[in-house]
């Protein structure tokens, strides 16, 4: 998906005010002004700020601004191929991050399962280590609560 560099680069620069202001113990009225401020330009309300706290231990802010620019994941009733598709595409890391992890919620909701187990550690799953985009699909197919 393609994001508008303005928009991402204004969203990163107030996600490192509040992950500054977080670890600062910072006032919490600037927080949530800032926070205000992030409702606004994504037009998502009750964004957790606290997952800002340590972000760089996980992503990059411009992966993080370009996830909070994303929709919310919702239940889609996909069919038996685009779950495969999707899969496929995750696994072979066509999708950005922001993307995938929006996916990822995704696939939840529409299988109930735990897709990023599936994907990145099949063996909890009783598949191999090595297991195809295929076979991790299918397992995923077959196992859904949903």
């Amino acid at each position: 998906m393609a994001f508008d560099n303005s928009k991402i680069r204004k969203i990163s620069e107030i996600i490192e005010k509040i992950a500054d202001l977080l670890h600062d113990d910072g006032n919490k009225n600037e927080i949530n002004i800032l926070k205000s401020q992030l409702e606004n330009i994504t037009g998502k309300e009750n964004i957790d700020v606290d997952n800002f706290r340590d972000f760089w231990e996980f992503t990059n802010v411009e992966s993080l601004a370009e996830r909070l620019l994303m929709p919310d994941a919702q239940k889609m009733n996909l069919s038996d191929e685009r779950i495969t598709e999707i899969i496929k595409k995750i696994c072979l890391c066509d999708y950005s991050e922001a993307e995938t992890d929006y996916w990822l919620e995704v696939l939840e909701k529409e299988t109930g399962l735990c897709v990023n187990d599936y994907i990145y550690f099949p063996y909890t799953k009783g598949l191999e280590v090595t297991a195809t985009e295929e076979e991790i699909a299918r397992a995923v197919l077959l196992d859904r609560k949903i």
